[in-house]
C-alpha cells in the first residue's frame, strides 16, 4: 500500500539516498553527505518546514521538501540549526571553500526584473528512488503537498526549475497547472525559472 506522510529521523538516511542518486552533479550534491543530512533534518523540524515522503509500507520510494514561507526561508533555517551549520561550513572551509561562496550567492533567488515578495510556499526540491520510477510517484508527493497547503489556507505554491534543456520537467509541472513567474540567473552563471500555482 503506497501512502505519503510526514518523514520522521529514522527515514532521513534513505532521503539523502534518494537524493544523491536523483541530482548526480548537483551542487547541493556535491556539498556531501552531511551537509544534506543536516539539510533535510533541519526542514523537517522547521515549523516553517515540511518534509513528506512516499511510501510503500515502509520502504521510502520518493520524497519532496518544501517551506510554507519561502520569504527568508534560508536565513531562518540556518539561525534555528546555527551549530550544525556551522560545523558542516567549517568542513566545507577545509574541502571545498568556495562551495561558501556559492550558497552565499545564491541564498534568495530573485530576477533583477521582477519584484518578489516571497509570500508564497515553495517547493525546495522533490526526488524519487530509481527503483520507483515510472510509477507517478512525483505526482502523488505533489499532489499531497499541495493539499496540506491548501488545509493551512496557503494560496499560492513556487518552484525553481532549469530553463535550459529541461523539457521535460517543464512539461511536467505546465500539465499540473504552474506557470512562469519569471527567470533570474543563478550564481555563477545558471538560468533559471520561477514558475508558481494557485492552490
Amino acid at each position: 500500500m503506497i501512502e505519503v506522510r510526514p518523514i520522521t529521523n529514522k527515514h532521513i538516511d534513505s532521503v539523502v539516498t534518494i537524493h544523491l542518486d536523483a541530482f548526480k552533479g548537483f551542487f547541493l550534491t556535491e556539498l556531501g553527505e552531511d551537509f544534506l543530512y543536516t539539510y533535510y533534518d533541519s526542514v523537517r523540524k522547521n515549523d516553517r518546514g515540511l518534509l513528506l515522503g512516499c511510501f510503500e509500507d515502509d520502504k521510502l520510494l520518493g520524497f519532496c521538501a518544501s517551506t510554507k514561507l519561502s520569504a527568508g526561508f534560508n536565513s531562518y533555517l540556518v539561525k534555528k540549526n546555527l551549530i550544525q551549520f556551522i560545523k558542516n561550513g567549517f568542513l566545507l572551509l577545509f574541502k571545498k571553500p568556495l562551495a561558501l561562496v556559492h550558497i552565499s550567492k545564491n541564498f534568495t533567488k530573485l530576477s533583477s526584473n521582477c519584484s518578489d515578495d516571497g509570500k508564497y510556499a515553495e517547493l525546495l526540491s522533490i526526488a524519487v528512488s530509481t527503483s520507483a520510477q515510472g510509477k507517478g510517484i512525483g505526482k502523488i508527493l505533489l499532489s499531497h503537498l499541495e493539499l496540506v497547503l491548501r488545509e493551512m489556507n496557503i494560496e499560492l505554491l513556487s518552484l525553481t526549475t532549469d530553463y535550459n534543456d529541461n523539457d521535460k520537467t517543464l512539461k511536467f509541472y505546465n500539465s499540473l497547472d504552474y506557470e512562469v513567474l519569471y527567470d533570474f540567473i543563478a550564481y555563477p552563471e545558471r538560468k533559471m525559472y520561477r514558475l508558481i500555482k494557485k492552490l
